[in-house]
């Protein structure tokens, strides 16, 4: 069985979801990288729900059949049980839950891993702790801060990518701009599978605390993040939320997500039409509906 068909994605009120465990995530990455057929992971939080109403690549990237959109925080688990996704608190995951067990697994099986993303001084202290830990992975990194619509400094970007030959591209600059790069860049990337993973090499260089895990668990990790850097925080914890409360009030019927078809609100987020020149040939089917839910 494909893993599409295996791990499928819901409509979850117009929000695409792929409810997955670690574990789940780890064997996708094993299946698809030995296997050398692309795929894409990404995430969806309060902070993506949000980002989604004012940008239209997070959405675009995440319709794509061979994007993967995991459960990044309690509400959203909340958000599928409330269109009638079976989704538990083992769904809910975070690349800091597993990026050790997948770098492990990159290890034995001799990928090569290319992470882009972060300052030069964080990337290194981040490149630092993992060779560290595990000195013969093969790992590479370029900081995220070049202007990636400069076709120049971002084929340079490309040229270092191509040439090191990754199997597995972590991509780490925050929503929404890792998730329009990977979308523009995504056939030139091929065949590594892709990441995104917001600010991972932060946790690993240890440039900002980590949450302990039991917070994520219980839904409480953005207050330790909020408490910790509030001058960071304060606004996508205390004011987005908010904003898509009142979206999804606006928008929204209770519905079983079996009953829902993917549809974006034009007058937010503008019309999903196919992805930039230079994006992955799916581009051009993203109006095809998320799996239903069966049953």
């Amino acid at each position: 069985m494909d893993a599409v068909e295996r791990y499928p994605s819901y409509d979850c009120f117009g929000v695409k979801i792929t409810p997955m465990t670690g574990s789940d995530l780890i064997d996708l990455y094993r299946e698809r990288v030995n296997s050398g057929n692309q795929c894409v992971t990404s995430y969806q939080n309060m902070h993506g729900l949000h980002v989604r109403l004012h940008d239209a690549a997070l959405e675009r990237l995440h319709r794509l059949p061979e994007t993967f959109v995991y459960i990044d925080g309690m509400p959203l688990v909340l958000l599928c049980r409330l269109a009638g996704v079976k989704a538990t608190r083992a769904h809910r995951v975070t690349f800091v839950d597993f990026i050790w067990s997948l770098l492990e697994l990159a290890d034995r099986e001799n990928w090569r891993v290319f992470y882009l993303g972060a300052t030069e001084d964080v990337l290194g202290k981040g490149v630092a702790v993992i060779a560290e830990r595990l000195p013969n992975l093969q790992l590479l990194g370029h900081n995220g801060y070049f202007d990636a619509g400069d076709s120049t400094a971002n084929r340079h970007v490309l040229d270092e990518i191509a040439a090191f030959g990754p199997n597995l591209v972590l991509v780490g600059m925050g929503m929404p701009r890792q998730e329009k790069w990977i979308l523009d860049n995504l056939a030139e990337l091929a065949p590594a599978s892709v990441c995104a993973v917001g600010a991972l090499i932060e946790y690993v260089a240890g440039a900002v605390p980590v949450p302990p895990r039991w917070m994520g668990r219980i839904g409480l990790e953005w207050s330790f993040r909020l408490l910790s850097d509030p001058k960071r925080f304060w606004f996508r914890y205390l004011v987005e939320p908010w904003a898509v409360a009142g979206w999804m009030l606006r928008h929204v019927s209770l519905r079983p997500a079996s009953e829902l078809p993917i549809t974006i609100d034009s007058s937010i987020m503008g019309p999903i039409t196919a992805a930039p020149a230079g994006g992955t040939s799916g581009a051009g089917a993203t109006d095809t509906l998320v799996t239903p839910v069966s049953g």
